[in-house]
């Protein structure tokens, strides 16, 4: 399996990033899939759609914004799955309430696909959207109003 994704520009699919052949594991391929917004190398792009070519995953995106990442953003190691949780106030302010390292990807995915989150000593959240930064090798959850 593979993963690669597109944008559309003028008509046409050109891709912007892609996972060699076995590079990369079914179930992080699912993960990213869950995710509506991708940073990637400095840009946010805003999931599409999913698409299968046999053995070949496609995400369709659609460029958002340049995305630097900011000095005070961590950069995770790649041999590990970590999971922001931040509070989404509006598109500049989005504070770091937790930081979670899983063991698998599909650990990750039971976070990125809750509607409710609880988030120990802030409180229960309701899931606003999911990203996944490429760049800084992590999941982000951005949540909305506590419960």
């Amino acid at each position: 399996m593979s993963l690669a994704y597109y944008v559309e520009e003028n008509g046409e699919f050109h891709p912007i990033y892609q996972y060699d052949r076995y590079a990369i594991e079914p179930e992080e391929i699912i993960a990213h899939q869950l995710c509506e917004f991708h940073i990637i190398e400095g840009h946010q792009y805003e999931l599409r759609s999913n698409e299968m070519a046999g053995d070949y995953d496609q995400l369709i995106v659609d460029h958002i914004k340049a995305s630097p990442r900011a000095t005070e953003e961590r950069v995770y190691p790649p041999h590990q799955i970590h999971i922001e949780f931040r509070e989404y106030l509006s598109d500049s302010a989005q504070p770091l309430l937790k930081t979670s390292t899983v063991p698998n990807h599909v650990q990750a995915m039971r976070f990125l696909i809750k509607d409710k989150i609880e988030v120990e000593g802030h409180g229960v959240f309701e899931r606003d959207s999911c990203e996944i930064d490429i760049d800084r090798n992590c999941y982000v959850v951005y949540l909305a109003d506590t419960l």
